[in-house]
């Protein structure tokens, strides 16, 4: 329900402020406009091996048939200025131009073995297996393709990263799904052991990779972690909430399908993998091969604006923070580091839903507009207790929120006891030994209200779009990267809607504090997606570092547009205003129910 409208105090709205422009230093920013790169910069991937930047370039033109898909090689100035080096087209890879639906991720060889790695996605994501091609970013190279190496992995390839110590190549297949039919999710595991350069790389075959998904055959003996998860895919429908705790459920032909991975960092003999629609991260042994853990990561309550219909305006909006509301984290990025002897996973807890949004309903029984076509008919999910709350002004506060209709039925009689919604609007520590959650920002709105207001929860970078994302999943953290300064570790996060970059200091991770902002819409810079930080000692700048790229602007006819890349110092932040600053935040701190 509505409650009194959260407000920031002057005092640490103006801290806040004062902070921003020490925290963040832009050095240079690349844009590609309506150019044949349009569509690129959304993964990046930096090697200090002769400064170089690899970028995805993915575009599917729905006018023409002129996609473009394909690596960008960039090098790094120590300006920081960006200038293409090569491009090394994709499109072909599974036959004709049309059989490619993506290009989804890049990473750079850890070793400075002058070859990098591509994820590459078939149209028929759910029925063809997905492919890794290795390649020479070298800037002496000369041949006749820079091409080394084409490697099956599994389903539709999400995620690609390289071991610190470049053994292996890591590769999480989301194995999404497509509004009719499943594939299993996994991981692929490429050995690179023998590899010693791009001769090494290019004499690769298929019987380097091992992929593994879900099925019982791969999990440890002994463990049953998939009863109870989250499977937005395990029905072709959903006419009640579907109990996951079932027996009858999890035994079901096809469950272990519905697992979708998304990103994953390594600790020592263990890989962390988030499954983002499931809600939960899986923990992977590398010696075995198997599955040895799935953490399930719950709920974490908030108080967010679960309106997009506020009664406010651009001018000193008066913002309305004020709907307490169960989430699901469903992080899609995630970092893993150390303090001392413990072991922490930090988490960008943005939440996704099924493609076809079959998973998602309005609170409100009586909103009939947008995306409840899609969900038509089943208003009725939601328990009659909860009428007081969605009929809350008709078509404001938590009336117009987007909920899961696949969770939150408490007493397990098929219909929604708890609202839950679809991310939580924050990031999130977690102990990587047991997966209990160490730390959560609380959502990210309640900090951004007082640095940037009048681009609350807006859409395609435009103050036009004021509070149009409310209702689904706000300012939508999303890019995430960690690094050390000055021998202390920080957290940097994008907000993929919102637009804006967040810097923490998460060197005590049971109580991190806010340390800066910037947001550069203005600049013609949208939805950042993903994040790098690059320590002094390898940046060609010999500065602290952060990278970001932009998924860019899309057009009416779905094309994007206009994407980029930033690139920001981060010098060490004063610690007194620091201090001072984290004893005022530390209330913002939110435990798992």
């Amino acid at each position: 329900m509505k409650r009194a409208t959260h407000t920031l105090t002057l005092t640490l709205a103006s801290l806040l402020m004062a902070m921003n422009a020490e925290a963040f230093t832009l050095l240079n920013f690349y844009q590609q406009g309506n150019v044949a790169r349009a569509g690129g910069s959304e993964i990046l991937s930096f090697t200090k091996h002769e400064n170089t930047v690899l970028s995805t370039v993915g575009l599917n033109h729905t006018t023409d048939t002129n996609d473009v898909f394909g690596v960008q090689i960039m090098s790094l100035s120590n300006t920081g200025a960006l200038s293409e080096r090569a491009f090394i087209d994709l499109k072909t890879s599974f036959g004709a131009s049309g059989d490619m639906l993506g290009l989804s991720s890049v990473a750079a060889d850890t070793q400075n073995r002058g070859f990098g790695a591509a994820a590459l996605i078939p149209t028929l994501n759910t029925t063809t297996t997905g492919k890794v091609v290795l390649y020479d970013y070298t800037a002496g190279f000369s041949g006749p393709s820079r091409v080394l190496a084409t490697l099956d992995v599994g389903y539709h390839p999400d995620s690609v990263s390289f071991s610190a110590d470049g053994t292996k190549l890591f590769v999480v297949n989301e194995g999404e799904y497509n509004g009719a039919t499943n594939a299993p999710g996994s991981i692929s595991v490429i050995d690179l052991s023998s590899v010693t350069n791009t001769a090494g790389a290019a004499a690769l075959t298929n019987t380097a990779v091992t992929t593994r998904d879900f099925s019982t055959a791969n999990l440890t003996a002994g463990i049953s972690e998939l009863q109870g998860l989250r499977n937005p895919s395990s029905s072709a429908s959903f006419t009640a909430v579907p109990d996951f705790t079932s027996t009858a459920i999890y035994e079901a032909g096809g469950f272990a399908n519905g697992i979708e991975p998304e990103f994953a960092a390594q600790i020592g003999n263990n890989l962390y993998v988030t499954l983002q629609e499931n809600n939960a991260i899986g923990v992977y042994n590398l010696t075995t091969n198997k599955w040895d853990d799935i953490y399930k990561l719950g709920t974490i309550t908030q108080t967010i604006d679960a309106s997009d219909r506020d009664t406010v305006g651009n001018n000193n909006p008066l913002l309305s923070i004020n709907d307490t509301v169960t989430g699901l984290p469903m992080p899609d990025t995630l970092k893993a580091f150390t303090v001392g002897a413990n072991k922490y996973l930090i988490t960008a807890n943005e939440g996704d839903a099924r493609p076809d949004d079959a998973d998602l309903l309005r609170f409100a029984t009586a909103v009939t507009t947008d995306r409840d076509t899609v969900t038509a008919g089943v208003q009725s999910l939601v328990d009659s207790s909860q009428s007081s709350k969605n009929s809350d002004d008709g078509v404001n506060g938590l009336a117009r929120l987007n909920i899961s209709r696949i969770n939150g039925d408490t007493d397990f009689d098929g219909d929604i006891d708890n609202p839950t919604m679809i991310g939580t609007r924050s990031f999130s520590i977690w102990n990587a030994d047991t997966g209990e959650l160490v730390w959560d920002s609380g959502s990210l709105e309640t900090v951004l209200a007082g640095l940037d207001p009048t681009r609350h929860n807006m859409n395609s970078g435009s103050t036009a779009n004021f509070d149009t994302r409310s209702d689904d999943k706000g300012p939508e953290p999303e890019a995430l990267t960690i690094g050390e300064i000055a021998g202390e570790m920080y957290a940097f996060i994008g907000m993929e809607r919102q637009n804006g970059l967040l810097m923490y200091n998460i060197n005590n991770p049971n109580n991190p504090y806010f340390v800066g902002y910037t947001n550069l819409a203005a600049n013609g810079l949208v939805s950042p997606e993903n994040m790098l930080f690059i320590a002094a000692a390898d940046s060609p700048t010999g500065t602290d570092i952060v990278l970001t790229g932009y998924e860019g602007i899309t057009a009416a006819n779905g094309d994007v547009t206009v994407s980029g890349i930033s690139v920001h110092a981060v010098p060490e932040p004063s610690r007194a205003l620091l201090g001072l600053l984290g004893l005022g935040l530390v209330a913002l701190r939110r435990r798992r129910a």
